[in-house]
């Protein structure tokens, strides 16, 4: 096998609210995703209205993160305000085998951990991937996996929800040229030019659209992951949002109360342009919190997780 195409081996809350709100609308063909034949955008792709603000197309983002051994990156999608934008989370990954098929096959099949992001594939029969020595990834699919109908925009986020998955997989597997951008060749069934979803040409390699990662994300700690009493949130953000703040809420009888305990803001990394990365510790007593991190004091492009903190270990 040579080093230019290395075949891999296994084949195959604020955000509640707008949910609910964009959910109602499925009769009028507006929804997003809940019990109809089509994925919409809540507004048409290309619209003016969306965000509060959007990754800047030159951007590049930083580091998601460090590698986790182990586990494989799964992007979702994930409503914020009337835009539709693109958060990661890890999963479980198997002892061996193709750790960029793996990824994009769990991102077809599975269900986010956080419940404010929602994916809209059908799973994949099969998935199998290779990897070329200019980072140019060809992941092949089954056409199984494109089964729901949505619009152009959804369509665009779908297809691009698997071109981070396997830039992120591959990366996070070591398997990556430095010096190269990853790009993604996709076919269906072995075959290119596929139409995804009835819209999206499969033709060329495809490269990660900064415009969609989400203006505002948090890292770690995953949803429903526990901590100590010192908890360290970290993420990325983009800056001209406004002031970025930060949040912390008891849960009680499964809902956050509304009222912070912790509040402040966090400093990002980076003075100018493109997302960067955030990061701050809050010390908390024992119990269950929602962790949320905004623009501004309207809460935009918000992010939010619940984590369980413990007492302080002995």
């Amino acid at each position: 096998m040579g080093l230019m195409d290395r075949r891999l081996m296994r084949p195959g809350r604020r955000r509640y609210a707008g949910l609910l709100v964009v959910s109602s609308l499925l009769f009028s063909g507006c929804g997003v995703v809940a019990a109809s034949p089509t994925t919409t955008m809540p507004i048409s792709f290309g619209d003016s209205a969306g965000s509060t603000i959007a990754a800047p197309l030159a951007a590049v983002p930083p580091l998601e993160g460090k590698p986790a051994p182990g586990r494989i990156p799964v992007y979702w999608l994930g409503l914020n305000g009337s835009d539709v934008h693109l958060y990661r989370e890890f999963q479980p990954a198997e002892k061996d085998g193709d750790p960029i098929g793996e990824a994009v096959l769990a991102m077809t099949s599975g269900t986010p951990s956080d419940p404010d992001y929602f994916n809209p594939w059908k799973k994949a029969g099969s998935v199998t991937a290779s990897i070329s020595g200019k980072n140019v990834i060809t992941v092949d699919i089954s056409e199984d996996a494109f089964g729901t109908s949505m619009d152009a925009g959804m369509a665009h986020r779908a297809v691009q929800q698997l071109v981070y998955t396997a830039t992120a997989a591959a990366s996070n597997a070591g398997l990556t040229t430095v010096g190269h951008e990853s790009s993604v060749v996709l076919l269906v069934d072995g075959k290119a030019g596929y139409t995804a979803f009835g819209h999206e040409v499969l033709e060329g390699p495809q490269l990660r659209d900064p415009a969609l990662m989400a203006p505002i994300w948090i890292i770690d700690p995953q949803e429903g992951h526990g901590s100590q009493s010192s908890l360290t949130v970290q993420g990325t953000a983009v800056p001209e949002g406004g002031q970025l703040s930060w949040r912390v809420e008891p849960i009680v009888d499964g809902r956050p109360t509304g009222e912070a305990v912790e509040r402040g803001y966090a400093e990002l990394d980076a003075s100018t342009g493109g997302p960067s990365l955030f990061s701050f510790t809050v010390e908390l007593p024992a119990g269950d919190y929602s962790v949320s991190v905004f623009h501004g004091t309207e809460r935009a492009n918000e992010d939010s997780k619940r984590v369980t903190v413990s007492s302080a270990a002995q």
